[in-house]
Parts: C-alpha cells; structure tokens; sequence
C-alpha cells in the first residue's frame, strides 16, 4: 500500500518550518532549521510521536552544496547538488537506492539499486500558488529514510533557485 505525503513551506517563517502532511492533510512530519547555523543545521521530527528522526548538516565549505543526514536509528548518508542536470541518475550507495529522473523539475523516481523495484515518487504540483511537492511512498518500510531524501531535495532546490535569482539580479 503507498502513501502520499506532502510539503509546503511556510511563507515567513526565520526557521525554515515546513510541514509534510498525509493524503488526510495531517501533519506527519515537521522540518524546522536552526535560525543562525553554519553548518544549516535541519530536524525532521515525527510529528505524531515528537521524535526526532534526522538531523541534517551542509558542508560549510563545498563547491557543490553537500548534506549529510544524520537518522535517529544510526543510518548516516549524504547527498550533494552536483547531480542537477536535466536526466539525472544519482546513487545514494548508503540506503543502497538510486535517485532517477529531472531533479530540479521535482519529478524523480528512488528505486532500490539491486532489484530496480520502485520505492517512492516525486512530483511538484504545477497548478498551485505555492510551491507544494509531493512524494508517494511505495515501500512504508523505508518512508523514514526517503522523507529525509525528499527533504534534502526540497532544500537544494529552493537553494539554487535562489542562486539563479540573485545571478540574475546582478546581470547587466
């Protein structure tokens, strides 16, 4: 059985608060990042049990954004910006999973990099005011793990578009 999830950003929030919701619309997991941290240290906590199930730290110095994420169970794993072009296949040789499809557009596939079975899908929404993502879970057994991969993804994203933004801005 999979299950839906969805995030959204809140709209003026100093820590960064996002909140990923269910098919239902409840709130299952909570992100909220450090107001002031080098290292853009972010949380990723369960909303329904108070846990916290990731820590997630940037590399400060990086050519390409680098994140290491910390799970509560002692899963550690990292995943980096260097892999944005237009059809992307990214190994996360940690969770033994593989990233597939345009990652900036959002539309990506994460299977299992042994038997190429489909553990989750993402996609963001094109008819909506906000930016609003979704990720459909399809093996439960890991929806820890692809949250926090779902989360990174949103982070990177958000960060580059906002590169492109400034570039854009200083452009003569």
């Amino acid at each position: 059985m999979s299950q839906t999830f969805t995030i959204t950003g809140r709209l003026a929030s100093a820590h960064k608060k996002m909140d990923i919701t269910d098919a239902s619309g409840e709130v299952v997991y909570t992100v909220a990042a450090k107001v002031a941290s080098v290292h853009h240290t972010t949380y990723v906590t369960n909303a329904k049990t108070g846990q916290q199930i990731a820590e997630i730290n940037a590399k400060v110095v990086s050519l390409h954004h680098i994140y290491y994420v910390d799970m509560a169970d002692g899963t550690h794993f990292q995943l980096s910006t260097e892999f944005f072009h237009l059809k992307d296949i990214k190994d996360i040789p940690e969770l033994d999973m593989q990233l597939r499809g345009n990652i900036m557009d959002f539309n990506f596939t994460i299977v299992d990099a042994t038997t190429n079975e489909e553990l989750a899908r993402g996609h963001r929404r094109l008819a909506s005011l906000h930016r609003i993502y979704d990720l459909e879970v399809l093996d439960e057994r890991k929806t820890d793990e692809l949250v926090c991969i779902f989360v990174v993804l949103k982070r990177m994203i958000d960060i580059r578009k906002n590169s492109d933004l400034a570039s854009i801005g200083t452009t003569y």
